[in-house]
């Protein structure tokens, strides 16, 4: 097993290689009418994310800032197009850094990760840079309408149970993807032996808690469609897992269904079920479960959503294979951006949100949501409530169009019982500016 591992790692390594040297190589090689060049996109993207995240922890104020910080992403993203139809290449990266930082501190004076600026371990560093990141360097291959496959730092394309941890910029997978078109159907192989958040340069920043230890992730997708009906299944597995809490290994299996019917050209409904088998962390089977409706109206829109989350151990439940934050994730369709995860297990939650596009590039949407059933002894609280909403603008003409700013706020409650500690209760306000140029 280990020789076959080095081997793939041997592989992996050499098309990073490929990645970053083929693109002159190609170009060097190649007519105007060589699909490498015709094909090839060049895109940058400037994010400036300014944000103050508090919480009712100190003793001498409502509400103590965690996160206060201004913090940017500045991305290069070149695709190729196919060589002879064949093969080409991505290759991204990012800087990443602070304006100012006024955030949490540890002993060290360290600041609190931010998932923006990258930071130098699991929890704390955020502001010790900038620094550049490359997060794909991918080989690419196709074979007419019937095969299309990637191998490198790559990103899953979520078909099935791995996907991506959310940021601005993606996380970043060492692995293979291939995906085959059957008839209307896609079905998909994703392997990866090495993961790294978006906000951490290499595996050796997760540490302490964080600090799993895993052979390689695997996962299997097949989506299909049948006229307004379709669906996406998966079911994945990670080797020889082993959690920091923990002094046995694990090879937890990961379960995907997502169903979606449009009714008619205002009504979607759509399901959504992901499981984790997992006898470290779960003791058996942890999953979330969900149903949404989504409507328009001219300008408006509304969207309901149900989730339940439920584990065999009445631990919280995380959508992603492998437990640990940031280590890796699933395809999880639902996110509210309400603070909370809503998943504590046993909790059912409701979030109910209305939006309203002007026109004229402005849109606007208030959320609200609210969440009970969890074990009052174990989390600290009996419900959960969030209000929230977004005010945006999106510019619709000149070379910056596309450039989006909002500002975003949350307000969330819990209600702690008497012997749980401070801390439950959360605001957030953050403006995000994102400016896009496509260079060709």
């Amino acid at each position: 097993m280990k020789k076959c591992l080095a081997t793939q790692k041997t592989l992996l390594s050499i098309a990073i290689i490929g990645a970053v040297t083929l693109s002159p190589l190609a170009i060097a090689n190649t007519t105007p009418q060589n699909g490498f060049i015709n094909g090839s996109s060049l895109n940058t993207k400037l994010i400036s994310d300014t944000r103050v995240r508090s919480n009712n922890t100190h003793p001498n104020s409502d509400f103590h800032s965690r996160l206060n910080y201004s913090s940017y992403n500045a991305i290069v993203d070149f695709n190729s197009g196919y060589y002879n139809q064949f093969i080409g290449v991505d290759v991204a990266g990012y800087l990443a850094g602070d304006i100012y930082n006024n955030s949490l501190q540890n002993d060290n004076d360290e600041y609190l990760s931010n998932e923006i600026s990258l930071s130098n371990n699991q929890d704390w560093g955020a502001g010790d840079g900038p620094h550049f990141k490359l997060y794909t360097a991918a080989v690419k291959f196709q074979y007419h309408d019937i095969f299309k496959g990637k191998v490198g730092l790559i990103q899953s394309t979520g078909n099935g149970t791995v996907g991506n941890v959310w940021s601005f910029v993606p996380g970043t997978y060492r692995g293979l993807e291939v995906n085959a078109y059957i008839g209307s159907g896609k079905l998909t192989y994703f392997w990866a032996d090495k993961y790294t958040a978006p906000w951490l340069l290499s595996e050796d920043d997760y540490i302490g808690w964080a600090n799993t230890k895993w052979n390689y992730l695997h996962s299997i997708g097949y989506a299909n469609q049948f006229g307004n009906f379709s669906y996406n299944l998966g079911i994945g597995q990670a080797m020889d897992v082993h959690y920091s809490d923990s002094n046995r290994s694990v090879n937890p299996i990961s379960y995907k269904f997502y169903t979606q019917y449009i009714v008619n050209s205002q009504i979607i409904l759509a399901a959504d079920f992901y499981g984790v088998k997992d006898k470290v962390k779960y003791n058996g089977l942890g999953y979330m479960s969900g149903l949404s409706l989504n409507i328009s109206q001219g300008r408006w829109g509304w969207l309901s959503q149900l989730r339940y989350a439920n584990s065999h151990n009445d631990i919280e439940i995380v959508p992603r294979t492998i437990y640990t934050y940031a280590m890796n994730n699933g395809s999880w369709s639902q996110f509210w951006d309400a603070l909370s995860d809503w998943n504590q297990s046993g909790e059912t939650s409701l979030y109910n949100r209305l939006s309203f596009n002007a026109g004229n590039g402005w849109n606007y949407y208030m959320g609200v949501g609210y969440g009970s059933g969890m074990d009052q002894t174990k989390v600290g609280y009996s419900s959960e409530a969030a209000v929230n909403g977004t005010i945006g603008y999106t510019l619709q003409q000149s070379t910056l169009k596309g450039s989006v700013v909002q500002l975003h706020t949350t307000w969330l409650t819990r209600d702690e019982v008497k012997s749980a500690t401070v801390g439950k209760d959360e605001t957030d306000v953050r403006l995000q500016v994102i400016i896009p140029y496509t260079v060709f």
